[in-house]
């Protein structure tokens, strides 16, 4: 909806021209505001579920419902609803998705993984505009939201073939159970496992045989010393510098990338005259280098994740600072324009999977060092809401300031601006991202 949301504004909601850009911002930031609020309710529900499918299966439901009101909507208050609810949504099935991918794949390929799920979320954020400005231009408005809700049902039907982790482990022998890795993200600890064995398939190992399992698991739950009082889980993972190093490294980058969703649909309208179309297709130079996040992850996963992200957040400021230069139509202004927009892409693209890897590194860590830290649930998903949050903060944050800037001061500073804030990246990525920078860096 990034290219097609101007046109719609104007032609259909008959919002004034001169008001466009603060109701385009506005309403992109609503979406934010939504992810903001609802991804720790998520993680703790996530957290503390059985099964978190049902979670994931809802907030398709509930996207698919929003994309729906979304697409009839022509007063602009529907339009802000509409987008809350995909909020909402999007909080739901990133928070829990990125748990159930840590949940299956261990740490040992967690950078290549976590490249491949981020590098395509990022490419679909980045080409959806193009996808949209193609469809919009040549099949109308409506066709967008089919094309949507189409990839909404085709979602829905994935996730009815996928099987949690732990729900296959039921139909396991306990001896492949405690012979595997722990449950990664499920369970902090083999005791867990255990019992999750136990109380899902003792029954029928007791008609095989094989009951002397369950009372050995039942004996050393009941001799379990009595419960210490826990610090809450979200206050815990917000004291460590490294995790907190992780969610600023993902909020510059997010916010860089939705402030060009917020800006550069109008702002090539207004300077090469550019119709929605084109205006999507210019997303293009940042959506194709997105498609190498795998191969950042797996070097990452090789080398740590520190220097990857150093050299993401320091490389990508000459360009973003180098964008001021394009500000008037001609040939040569295009493909300047072109250029520094594939670099940019190229070099945003070594952050996403470095510090995501080390996000959940950071997790297994705590667990390791101190197994009653954040309880039998784990706090992968927790640990991920507050990784949504910052995502949801950098939608709201990034479109609504770059917006604000260019009305104020124009486009030369508004990419000044950004070039200089995704520079303050490093500082926290050289000094914590794979760990504490004179201690012993972690490169899983």
């Amino acid at each position: 909806v990034v290219p097609v949301l101007p046109f719609s504004l104007r032609e259909r909601s008959g919002v004034p021209d001169d008001q466009v850009q603060w109701w385009n911002s506005f309403i992109f930031a609503v979406f934010g505001a939504a992810i903001l609020i609802g991804s720790p309710i998520c993680g703790w529900v996530a957290d503390h579920t059985s099964n978190r499918s049902v979670p994931f299966y809802t907030g398709l439901i509930v996207l698919g419902a929003a994309t729906v009101l979304f697409g009839l909507a022509k007063a602009s208050w529907v339009l802000l609803i509409s987008r809350l609810l995909q909020g909402l949504s999007a909080a739901i099935t990133y928070t829990v998705g990125l748990a159930l991918l840590v949940d299956t794949v261990g740490k040992d390929n967690i950078g290549q993984r976590m490249g491949t799920a981020l590098s395509s979320s990022s490419f679909g954020l980045i080409v959806s505009p193009l996808l949209g400005g193609i469809v919009y231009a040549k099949a109308g408005y409506m066709s967008v939201f089919a094309m949507a809700m189409a990839l909404i049902v085709f979602d829905i039907l994935m996730r009815l073939c996928m099987i949690e982790k732990k729900s296959a482990a039921k139909y396991k022998p306990l001896e492949e159970i405690t012979s595997e890795n722990r449950f990664y993200g499920t369970f902090t600890s083999g005791e867990a496992a255990g019992d999750e064995y136990s109380n899902g398939s003792a029954e029928s190992h007791t008609r095989n045989g094989n009951a002397e399992h369950a009372p050995l698991l039942k004996d050393r739950a009941t001799q379990s010393s009595p419960k210490k009082p826990r610090i809450p889980t979200i206050l815990v993972l917000l004291s460590m510098p490294r995790l907190l190093a992780a969610i600023y490294g993902i909020f510059v980058n997010v916010s860089v990338l939705t402030a060009f969703d917020g800006v550069l649909p109008l702002y090539v309208k207004k300077t090469f005259g550019w119709n929605s179309f084109e205006s999507g297709l210019i997303f293009l130079c940042l959506a194709i280098p997105a498609l190498t996040g795998p191969l950042v992850g797996n070097l990452s996963d090789k080398i740590g994740p520190r220097w990857i992200a150093v050299a993401g957040f320091s490389l990508s400021a000459p360009p973003l600072i180098l964008l001021r230069f394009v500000d008037h139509d001609s040939l040569h202004q295009k493909i300047l324009l072109c250029c520094l927009l594939t670099a940019c892409g190229l070099t945003l693209i070594l952050i996403v999977p470095a510090v995501a890897a080390d996000l959940s590194a950071v997790v297994e860590q705590k667990e390791t060092s101190d197994p009653q830290a954040f309880g039998p649930g784990g706090a992968y998903a927790q640990a991920f809401a507050l990784f949504n949050c910052s995502m949801a903060a950098a939608t709201l944050f990034g479109p609504v300031a770059a917006g604000a800037i260019v009305e104020r001061w124009g486009w030369g500073v508004m990419t000044a601006a950004a070039g200089v804030f995704v520079a303050s990246g490093t500082v926290p990525a050289f000094f914590y991202t794979g760990g504490w920078v004179f201690g012993k860096e972690d490169k899983k």
